[in-house]
């Protein structure tokens, strides 16, 4: 029994990720597809920090409240570094996207 509940998380994952993949025309691993992913998640980093809002469920659980007393900086430090990731796959996007564009309009 928990082999099969082990082997169905990972078959649910793949699936999951298959079936996003075949809806986005194999678009899911372009650079701006992953810079778009990014950018929400460093925002909802950043803000969530910059307000006191806590997203780790385990400290939320411990203190019976998702909100602290001031800034996370370990959230604003997860978010500043989504936040370079995301700058890099924009550039790297943004540039294969100028590239594409200018062959076809050749």
């Amino acid at each position: 029994m928990l082999v099969l509940a082990v082997l169905a998380v990972p078959a649910f994952v793949v699936g999951w990720h298959w079936f996003f993949y075949q809806q986005s025309g194999g678009r899911t691993w372009s650079p701006l597809w992953i810079a778009f992913s990014t950018t929400a998640a460093a925002a909802l980093y950043l803000v969530a920090g910059t307000i006191g809002y806590t997203l780790d469920r385990h400290q939320r659980f411990i203190a019976h409240t998702a909100w602290t007393g001031g800034v996370i900086w370990s959230e604003i430090a997860t978010g500043l570094g989504m936040a370079l990731v995301a700058a890099y796959f924009w550039r790297k996007g943004l540039r294969s996207l100028r590239g594409r564009l200018t062959t076809q309009s050749r």
